[in-house]
């Protein structure tokens, strides 16, 4: 694992990956590109003939060192025949642009216990050309719900109040096809450069797909350019200078976020959890078939919910998801 940054956010991680990642080059031919990858992968030791689920390994010893070094205490998880037939059914659902990229640049995955937050994408790589990456993810999601999980995360965005609750029902599928979802896009996005925005002559320049998900909604990687006038929405534990909101202020927020390009609070963290969320609560609903409804109650009577995938201006954006679902 190298370069990155993380930010422990309410047990929910957000991952940064500050090393630059290098195009292998407009003016390189596919049969060079497809050399300089192999060569990667044979370093680094990645068969992308071996199937996805067969990829679980032991987490790298840095991952290991840097949960320990920050005082806590992950351990190896050893899969049972149940949780490996949950990881091939979440490995199986993925998009095609996503089966195809974590073949070539997805070297392994691991599981602990004890792990504090849900998901830890690394970049393996050190100065190549190409992007190799490991997923961690914390076990005890393998036996919730997306419905459970993605509550319980909601949850940590606000203060406690027994008498006001945020509810996400979004099926019953297991958590881990949420996360893998997730941050297979966050591979994906890292591997071949979606969001991208190299510094030429001093001033940014985005590539197509960039400014195309960018305009109107970002104008870098964690700045919005989309209109909020003093709105609660990017005020969240997620955002620089957040906090927990009242339990209370539930229904404004979910009624502000209903009004945005945003699928999600963590979606306005950073355009790279933009992305992986868009992409994952599209693939939820529209594929999986799967709700996604953020419920309101009080003193165990709804008061109100909300679906974000409704804003006119969420679909305005789905268009550009269509490249995950071409077959080449």
């Amino acid at each position: 694992m190298k370069n990155i940054s993380i930010i422990l956010t309410g047990g929910i991680c957000i991952l940064y990956i500050l090393k630059a990642s290098i195009s292998l080059g407009q003016g390189k031919s596919e049969g060079v590109k497809t050399e300089i990858l192999e060569a990667v992968q044979k370093k680094y030791g990645l068969n992308s003939g071996k199937p996805l689920t067969q990829r679980v390994e032991r987490t790298p010893d840095d991952v290991i060192k840097m949960f320990r070094e920050a005082g806590m205490s992950p351990t190896e998880h050893q899969l049972t025949k149940e949780e490996v037939s949950i990881v091939a059914s979440a490995f199986a659902v993925l998009p095609p642009l996503h089966q195809q990229v974590l073949k070539q640049h997805l070297k392994s995955i691991s599981f602990l216990d004890n792990m504090p937050n849900t998901a830890l994408t690394s970049p393996i790589t050190d100065k190549e050309n190409v992007n190799l990456y490991h997923i961690t993810f914390r076990a005890g999601i393998l036996h919730q719900t997306i419905s459970d999980w993605v509550t319980e995360k909601e949850r940590k965005c606000f203060t406690a109040d027994p008498s006001i609750s945020v509810t996400i029902q979004a099926g019953l599928l297991n958590a881990l096809t949420y996360v893998l979802l997730h941050e297979g896009t966050h591979v994906v996005d890292g591997s071949i450069r979606l969001i991208s925005a190299d510094t030429i002559a001093g001033k940014p320049q985005m590539n197509a797909f960039t400014r195309d998900f960018s305009k109107g909604v970002w104008s870098n990687i964690n700045s919005h350019s989309w209109p909020f006038t003093d709105s609660i929405v990017v005020k969240s534990i997620f955002r620089p200078g957040g906090h927990r909101y009242l339990p209370a202020e539930a229904i404004q927020i979910y009624s502000e976020l209903t009004h945005t390009p945003f699928v999600s609070l963590y979606s306005t963290a950073s355009w790279h959890e933009d992305l992986a969320e868009l992409v994952t609560v599209y693939h939820l609903t529209k594929i999986l078939r799967q709700p996604f409804r953020i419920q309101i109650e009080k003193e165990g009577k709804v008061l109100q919910h909300f679906e974000p995938m409704r804003s006119a201006s969420v679909q305005k954006r789905l268009r550009l998801l269509q490249q995950f679902y071409d077959k080449g």
